[in-house]
């Protein structure tokens, strides 16, 4: 009678201790095949290789020269995506600076974003080159949002070089 009373609690035993092994298993597969559908697909998102200010003196709007201005900024982006990506907002603020801009060369013209619209090639690199549309001072902290129509937004605090 002992052995199997013994025998009883040992399957007894081992069942239990299945469940909660196999529980567990399947929380763990569960959370892999999870968190792979929320991360997407690799390569989805811009990279960025260099993010510069450069202080100096602002530049206008203009459409019949070229910016003039010392205040730069400077982006080096790369695309992994099969899409273009377009620029679709700089925002530049701080150290008494609320709400500048950055223009870009186009042709015989100073334009803003929503007016030269960058685009990002697939698979490719892309330097923006940025004239801000307020004094940079240098050494000074400045914080630049740049949207992306891929709904990316780069929030980069950046201190204004020489």
């Amino acid at each position: 009678m002992q052995f199997r009373e013994r025998r009883k609690r040992a399957i007894s035993s081992n069942l239990l201790t299945g469940t909660v092994v196999g529980g567990f298993v399947g929380i763990v597969v569960f959370a892999l095949i999870w968190t792979s559908t929320l991360s997407g697909t690799p390569g989805t998102q811009l990279s960025f290789n260099e993010v510069a200010l450069f202080g100096g003196s602002p530049s206008a709007h203009s459409l019949s020269a070229q910016c003039g201005g010392g205040a730069q900024l400077e982006v080096s982006i790369q695309n992994p995506t099969d899409q273009n990506i377009t620029v679709q907002s700089i925002v530049i603020y701080g150290s008494g600076v609320t709400n500048a801009t950055a223009l870009v060369i186009i042709s015989n013209s100073c334009l803003t974003i929503q007016e030269s619209v960058p685009v990002i090639s697939p698979g490719g690199d892309y330097l923006l080159e940025g004239y801000v549309t307020a004094p940079i001072r240098y050494t000074a902290a400045y914080v630049c949002d740049i949207e992306f129509s891929n709904g990316q937004i780069l929030n980069q605090t950046l201190l204004a070089q020489s």
